[in-house]
């Protein structure tokens, strides 16, 4: 055999090939960030998938863009990262729909190309109460497959001379369950003294057996993980069900983070709390362990149903349930002894002709089979069903298979609505448009010689994110609709609009040349001109390119036509952004009359300090506009919130604490504002950093913002008081001189009190 010889380089770049695949085509969620910039430089679809976001937009931006933290504190993060000092946190992401994620975040330092990067790899934590539930339900499950499973074993004890010999495994499998459970059982009774455990219990905490029988609920935890406990102990004996997270000290006073579900078990008129402890820290350990555990239980699992059949291996009947008998028309009398074959009687739906024996072959492979999905049971009285069906081998652990299970359900109410759902998966769900799958398929079922000229348009609504900030996505759900109405009343039926996703929308337009697109194109602006979803009025901005010749490629057009609508959006969205600003103030003045009168008096009094100050013309000019706007962001504030006259609630506050950070991004969104937009921000912090919503402090709050938080309070003490009554001036004047050097920059304070003193 001859020698081969490879080169080197082409073994590293084989090696690239390999590790650009497998980052590319990793299912798990994966970030090449910049540490210095915090940029995301590069992520694979399982990233955009999460998201929400496309490729080309995940790597414009920072990962602060999806951290809930402020950036100071996450640079921090990300320098531990970069210098190896900490590689997992803990976060929550904000994904572009919106919706709030509890994230882990695995992030390790990686040179490429002698660049130094950080590779974070995402972990959605969000699906772990999932999985707790879908525990849960397996855990009710069992219970109650043990108790049918009991029946059964009853009913083939009298038929297999070996049912002795299984009893007795199946008290050392539970037996052996029972301790290999990944975590610590628990037994306590009404006293709250821990009377049963298992060993894990002993492991976890440290303590000897001797040790934990004189242990009581209370000395596992302290402060508020000990109120937490009792409190969820107290719903477990009103309901019957609770779980907690909190923080349990071992004997070495070692702390663990134990999420621990419990029941109230009842033995001879006694209640008793049970139940499981599972340290969350070794959560990825645990669940390898859990995928073990159920392969093991994966027998009981899948006869999960509505009707159950068991037989021997000779294809004989030894079990039927109630669900089973109404199903197919036997009764347990009838069905005991008799074929398989005979009583569940499948035939397929178009010929109704016999189909293949499910339970020889499942004798034959010892697998698990399901029937074809055409399949129909025929009723011993000739009903005919639509059914689901799974069957698996009853095995021994020699691996000889005893018997099968069948697990069978009615589908023929969840067939009929296949077809709704088939029609789901190709349109969006809030336009009724097509969706980004439907537009992909067909691009490429249009993309032929026969169908040019083939134009595509695209349309991208202009103020999506401000109406969204300011009115609150259901208004801006109504925006899209009246989007799409508006593109499917101006195209012709052939045409095919879809939805790409956020405000993005496409049209393909077969046999239609440019002249003709833009002529659409005009049509649509035409209907939109004076088209309004409250009070904002419609405004897309469109692009458009046309394949004339079969040589270019259709990604081409498409990009052509999005750089070309990102080109005129640039232009087009500026203006409709700053005419939404003066809309949202104008309707927040409409709505609250008291607020109105309330931003009028703050703007006077900001200008009023700015002048005492010395400032020139126009700082004291944009100071008053900023007093005048500093609340713009309770736009999206609900008004029972805004007129409440009791106190609010701690959600309530919440909420209403979030309009500094809403005002910011509909104010920076305008160039005409934008400069003001940081002193609107800013204009609840403190002097002495307890303020919110970024905790500044002293000189870091802008001069402006530090004046208008003096204005907005003094007027809000003396015009504002819902929950008790205005203070006097001489009351209010007192109040600020307390708060100086605490609440209000000390000689803006001051310079306020001799003007207001000077002025009365």
């Amino acid at each position: 055999m001859k020698k081969m010889n490879i080169k080197k380089d082409n073994i590293k770049k084989d090696q690239v090939s390999f590790f650009e695949a497998l980052f590319r085509n990793n299912h798990e969620i994966m970030l090449l960030i910049n540490p210095d910039t915090m940029k995301i430089e590069d992520c694979n679809q399982s990233a955009c998938l999460f998201y929400g976001l496309t490729y080309e937009e995940m790597i414009t931006l920072k990962i602060s863009h999806f951290n809930c933290i402020n950036e100071d504190l996450l640079k921090k993060e990300v320098k531990y990262a970069k210098d190896g000092h900490k590689n997992k946190f803990y976060f929550k992401h904000r994904l572009a729909n919106g919706e709030i994620r509890d994230v882990e975040v695995h992030s390790s330092p990686v040179q490429v190309n002698g660049r130094d990067y950080l590779l974070s790899i995402v972990h959605d934590n969000s699906e772990l109460e999932a999985d707790n539930k879908l525990l849960k339900k397996e855990n009710r499950f069992l219970e109650k497959r043990v108790s049918e499973r009991t029946y059964e074993l009853e009913e083939l004890n009298r038929q297999l001379v070996t049912a002795k010999a299984d009893l007795e495994r199946e008290l050392i499998f539970i037996d052996a369950l029972f301790e290999s459970i990944p975590g610590y059982l628990y037994v306590y009774d009404e006293m709250g003294r821990l009377i049963k455990w298992n060993k894990k219990h002993e492991e976890m905490t440290g303590y000897s057996s001797a040790e934990l029988s004189q242990m009581t609920m209370d000395k596992w935890y302290e402060g508020e993980d000990l109120i937490r406990v009792l409190a969820a102990v107290d719903e477990v004996f009103k309901t019957g069900y609770g779980e907690v997270e909190a923080h349990l000290i071992t004997k070495n006073g070692e702390k663990l983070l134990i999420r621990s579900n419990g029941v109230v078990m009842t033995l001879k008129g006694k209640k008793y709390l049970t139940g499981i402890g599972i340290d969350v820290a070794e959560r990825r350990r645990l669940e390898a362990e859990l995928a073990n555990e159920s392969k093991l239980l994966e027998t009981t699992l899948v006869s999960v149903g509505d009707g159950v059949i068991s037989c021997d291996q000779n294809g004989d009947v030894l079990f039927i349930n109630r669900v089973a008998q109404e199903l197919t028309g036997w009764s347990k009398s009838e069905a005991m002894g008799k074929s398989i074959e005979e009583v569940f009687h499948i035939v397929n739906d178009q010929s109704h002709k016999k189909t293949g024996n499910i339970v020889q072959d499942v004798l034959r492979t010892k697998e698990i089979k399901e029937l074809e999905t055409d399949s129909l049971l025929i009723a011993k009285d000739g009903t005919e069903r639509s059914i689901e069906d799974s069957a698996a081998p009853i095995m021994e652990e020699n691996g000889d298979v005893l018997g099968v299970v069948l697990v069978f359900r009615d589908f023929t109410e969840k067939k009929q609505k296949l077809e709704q759902i088939e029609y789901l998966s190709y349109h969006d769900q809030l336009t009724g448009l097509y969706n980004r799958r439907f537009y992909e398929e067909e691009l490429l079922r249009m993309d032929t010689p026969e169908n040019l000229p083939l134009s595509l348009v695209m349309g991208d609504v202009n103020g999506l994110k401000l109406v969204n900030d300011s009115f609150g996505h259901v208004m801006g759900d109504k925006l899209l609709i009246k989007t799409a109405q508006i593109m499917k009343t101006a195209c012709r039926s052939e045409d095919v609009v879809a939805r790409l996703g956020g405000d993005e929308f496409m049209i393909l337009l077969p046999k239609t040349n440019a002249n003709e697109a833009k002529k659409l194109v005009k049509r649509i602006e035409k209907l939109t001109e004076n088209e309004m979803v409250g009070t904002v009025a419609v405004s897309i901005s469109f692009g458009f390119e046309t394949k004339n010749s079969s040589n270019v490629d259709i990604q081409q057009i498409f990009k052509k036509a999005e750089d070309y609508m990102y080109r005129r959006k640039l232009t087009e969205s500026l203006g409709m952004r700053n005419k939404t600003v003066g809309m949202i103030i104008s309707t927040l003045f409409e709505k609250n009359k008291r607020e109105m009168c309330h931003s009028e008096r703050v703007g006077q009094l900001t200008e009023a300090i700015a002048e005492k100050l010395g400032m020139d013309c126009k700082s004291t000019e944009d100071l008053k506009t900023a007093g005048l706007m500093h609340d713009i962001g309770k736009i999206g504030v609900s008004d029972s919130i805004l007129n409440k006259a009791e106190m609010l609630d701690q959600r309530e506050w919440k909420e209403i604490r979030r309009h500094p950070e809403v005002g910011y991004r509909i104010l920076s969104s305008a160039n005409e504002f934008a400069e003001i937009a940081d002193h609107i921000l800013a204009h609840h912090e403190r002097w002495d950093g307890s303020g919110y919503p970024k905790g500044l402090k002293g000189e870091e709050i802008s001069l402006e913002a530090r004046i208008i938080a003096i204005a907005d309070a003094y007027d809000a003490m003396t015009k504002m008081r819902i929950h008790m009554e205005d203070l006097t001036i001489e009351e209010a004047i007192k109040e600020i001189n307390r708060c100086s050097g605490t609440q209000f920059d000390p000689e803006i304070a001051q310079v306020f009190i001799e003007m207001i003193l000077e002025n009365s």
